[in-house]
């Protein structure tokens, strides 16, 4: 069993924080110091934003979609590197551009591919890229829009050990590639608010062709998710579907659909342990303030990896519970520091931290 352990130091609401005033509907910035820990990478420094822009009269409809730029830093006591910033903007007229940017030089795990693959059996290797991933989308009504994706990735595989598990097995992208992909792009959206839906639907897909660089494949994505009041704002229920299809025998390693992480099935004891052509998983999550700045939720999910879509079994399926907590972070733009920690079949344990729901 392998225990992912992080701790998030937010000092007390806070020094470095800057607010401007909710009441004249500007926007909102937080700075916030970052010291966290993982066996990989020993001990962690950095810094978090938080910078939620006024909000933008966009006539009658009925839907607040705030913009949100989320950068942050981080450097380890291994000289490791991780930064990424995160843009979600929405214009005048509805339009909008998600993208994030993101650089690391970190640490990885390599356990193989498949979906029974040994969370103790694993190699170390650096894994060094530069990613610009995201869609740009146009509203057609003020629930549809239409758009393309992309994704801009440029990769090093690095410090591969050798007769080690990536040296033996020879995966596709063992030396690392770039690619440029991009596609289509669809979502329908009725959730009240982007940062904490409290009801509605947000339905999304796209089809995103990876054929100009090194490699040549296609990748579907399907993400369809429902909030619900169980008795009023305060009791939610979210529910997420999600599945990741891939066509083509050319898909490297590092961009095969996983299981796992701070999004998808917390608990499984790394994000790199299940790692396949095919992925599909469905998770539920309840929430609900506790007092002051602080809430709860309870989340549970099942899904598995598989090479084809005949390969999946139910009986191979991954299951994941946990427990988390909140605090809020700009409380009047309902934007939310979690802590959530889940258990996943086998015994697995994952600790979790990161900004904003995770779906």
């Amino acid at each position: 069993m392998r225990l992912i352990i992080g701790i998030l130091i937010l000092l007390p609401f806070f020094a470095t924080s800057q607010q401007s005033d909710s009441t004249e509907n500007n926007g909102s910035f937080t700075i916030l110091p970052v010291i966290s820990f993982a066996p990989e990478t020993d001990l962690q420094f950095g810094v978090v934003a938080l910078w939620a822009l006024k909000n933008i009269d966009t006539g009658d409809s009925e839907f607040l979609r705030q913009s949100t730029i989320t950068p942050f830093f981080v450097y380890t006591l291994k000289r490791q590197i991780l930064a990424v910033a995160n843009f979600d903007y929405y214009t005048q007229n509805g339009s909008n551009l998600n993208t994030s940017l993101r650089f690391f030089d970190f640490p990885d795990s390599y356990f193989g591919i498949g979906n029974d693959t040994d969370p103790d059996i694993s190699e170390m290797y650096t894994n060094r890229f530069f990613q610009v991933e995201g869609q740009y989308l146009k509203p057609v009504s003020d629930k549809i829009f239409l758009g393309a994706a992309y994704d801009l990735h440029f990769t090093s595989i690095l410090n591969t050990v050798d007769a080690g598990l990536l040296e033996s097995q020879q995966p596709i992208g063992i030396g690392g590639g770039n690619l440029l992909s991009f596609g289509p792009s669809f979502r329908y959206d009725t959730r009240d608010y982007t940062v904490y839906p409290t009801k509605g639907y947000f339905l999304a897909s796209r089809i995103v062709w990876n054929g100009i660089g090194d490699f040549d494949y296609t990748t579907f994505i399907a993400d369809a998710r429902k909030y619900i009041n169980l008795k009023d704002k305060k009791h939610l229920l979210a529910i997420q579907i999600r599945t990741q299809f891939t066509a083509g025998n050319d898909v490297p390693f590092f961009k095969l659909p996983q299981l796992g992480g701070d999004e998808r099935l917390r608990g499984i004891a790394n994000a790199s342990l299940y790692r396949e052509r095919q992925m599909m998983y469905t998770q539920v999550e309840y929430r609900r303030p506790l007092f002051w700045r602080f809430g709860m939720t309870v989340f549970a999910g099942v899904g598995d990896v598989a090479y084809d879509f005949d390969d999946f079994e139910l009986s191979e399926f991954k299951y994941i519970g946990g427990i988390g907590g909140r605090i809020a972070l700009i409380p009047e733009k309902q934007l939310n520091a979690r802590l959530d920690i889940g258990i996943a079949r086998g015994g697995q344990t994952g600790i979790y931290i990161g900004v904003s729901e995770a779906f």
